[in-house]
């Protein structure tokens, strides 16, 4: 059986980002529609950016409010619709906003059960760790929530066992149990009359869960006959906020996982985000907390692995030490960019012996390569690659965007490399993709369309 290969597509996000011509928001979600009905494991649909830096995404909160879950292969998706498969009785919780204030609120109304296992779960030398109450988590508030665990503890008047699939507590616990935590459901009587059992069943689940803190990262989505996980760039908490914003007005998490971004030259990230290395990883540090703790993965972006359009050739030493700084801040993912496409088969062989002789191209946490067809070579660097162990790349349907610092006065520079190519590319050297290249076909000419009209 052939060696799977992971495909992002960034054409909805990194490929229209630069676009001077306003594209739809309804064409965005058509285009995000086509592409998980392709098979690619990942969209980058958006960046929740301020609309004044970026206006071509200024957005992105009305697109995921478009955004249906994709569906397993051969299931249908439609935008605006809620089409057929696992999500078909998805109840969204109730609109009202999930806020501290209501937590607060929640808190002060406790009931004498509550009280009585809040009285256990608040003593920390007892428990073992540290639990909160009324936490907000996503669309709902859960009773009690351990994050050093991702446990949550729901008291009930009753035992819900037994109930059917698509009632509102099985609907809630299979919604945060995607999201990585561990439920323990109990009665209002047994708190009452057994609280030591209580507090050893809540034990005895601990042991056997890993702390987060000495998790290893989070592996990549499911592939994609599993369905397709839709993800943001955010460059800073404010960002992350209008993801968990939008994730709970939709009532599930349209945003699956979230990147952050940084380079290895100094000069460019200043150019780029009015900051410096260190100053971009100091930002991030709140941003991965908050992310891990809603259930989201982090991507870590490092521009200019290969050259930078102000200082030049970049040292792959300087690439490594970012990505060193990221993973220990804890992201789950670094993407290696070759933002202005300067790569050659030689220099992306360089950089990843770089890389796997201090972090391991495939027994350390996940890695992607994301490069830009600029000068045509592309292609050879997908090859040279996939020769060196990368199982996992970024593309753009009909190869959209294109660093706007690596182009002229007189010529733009080409884009990303096109998925489609991308894809050709690794099914050509013998690994396996789960996607159909005649749809994807459909979705780069659809992609073009919307920055060139009629052509």
């Amino acid at each position: 059986m052939s060696e799977r290969v992971r495909i992002t597509d960034v054409a909805p996000r990194d490929g229209l980002q630069n676009e001077a011509r306003h594209v739809p928001t309804r064409d965005k979600a058509e285009l995000v529609r086509l592409l998980a009905a392709c098979g690619v494991d990942e969209v980058e649909v958006t960046s929740f950016v301020s609309a004044a830096w970026v206006p071509q995404l200024g957005d992105a909160r009305d697109l995921c409010a478009l955004l249906r879950p994709p569906l397993p292969e051969g299931g249908g998706w439609g935008v605006g619709g809620r089409g057929k498969g696992p999500f078909a009785r998805w109840t969204p919780p109730p609109r009202q906003p999930i806020t501290m204030a209501r937590a607060r609120a929640l808190r002060k109304s406790a009931t004498g059960p509550e009280k009585a296992l809040w009285a256990i779960l608040r003593n920390r030398p007892l428990i073992g760790a540290k639990f909160r109450r009324q936490h907000p988590f996503g669309p709902y508030i859960l009773d009690f929530f351990c994050h050093e665990y991702l446990l949550a503890v729901e008291l009930d008047g009753q035992t819900h066992a037994g109930e059917p699939a698509h009632s509102q507590d099985a609907v809630r616990d299979a919604w945060v149990k995607a999201q990585g935590v561990t439920t323990l459901r109990f009665s209002d009587d047994a708190v009452i009359t057994s609280p030591a059992a209580v507090a050893e069943a809540i034990h005895e689940a601990m042991r056997k869960l890993v702390p987060t803190s000495r998790r290893s990262p989070t592996p990549l989505p499911p592939p994609s006959g599993r369905g397709c996980v839709f993800s943001a760039l955010v460059p800073n908490e404010r960002g992350l906020g209008g993801v968990l914003d939008a994730n709970r007005a939709a009532g599930w998490n349209v945003i699956g996982k979230v990147a952050v971004f940084t380079a290895a030259s100094e000069t460019f990230t200043k150019r780029n985000t009015n900051a410096t290395i260190a100053q971009t990883l100091e930002r991030f540090t709140p941003v991965i907390a908050q992310a891990h703790a809603a259930g989201l993965p982090v991507r870590g972006y490092v521009s200019c692995v290969v050259a930078c359009p102000f200082e030049g050739p970049i040292a792959p030493g300087a690439v490594v030490g970012v990505c060193r700084d990221l993973i220990a801040l804890g992201v789950d993912e670094i993407d290696l960019g070759d933002t202005i496409g300067a790569g050659t088969p030689e220099t992306i062989r360089e950089l990843l012996r770089a890389y796997d002789a201090a972090l391991g191209v495939r027994g350390g946490g996940p890695m992607t390569l994301h490069l830009h067809d600029t000068f045509g070579r592309a292609a050879s660097c997908v090859r040279e690659a996939l020769a060196l162990g990368v199982r996992s790349f970024d593309g753009a349907a009909g190869g959209l965007g294109g660093c706007p610092y690596a182009g002229t006065a007189e010529r733009r520079a080409p884009g990303n490399i096109a998925t489609e190519t991308l894809v050709r590319v690794v099914h050509e050297a013998g690994y396996e993709t789960g996607v159909d290249e005649a749809r994807l076909a459909e979705a780069g000419r659809f992609a073009r369309a919307l920055v060139m009209p009629g052509a």
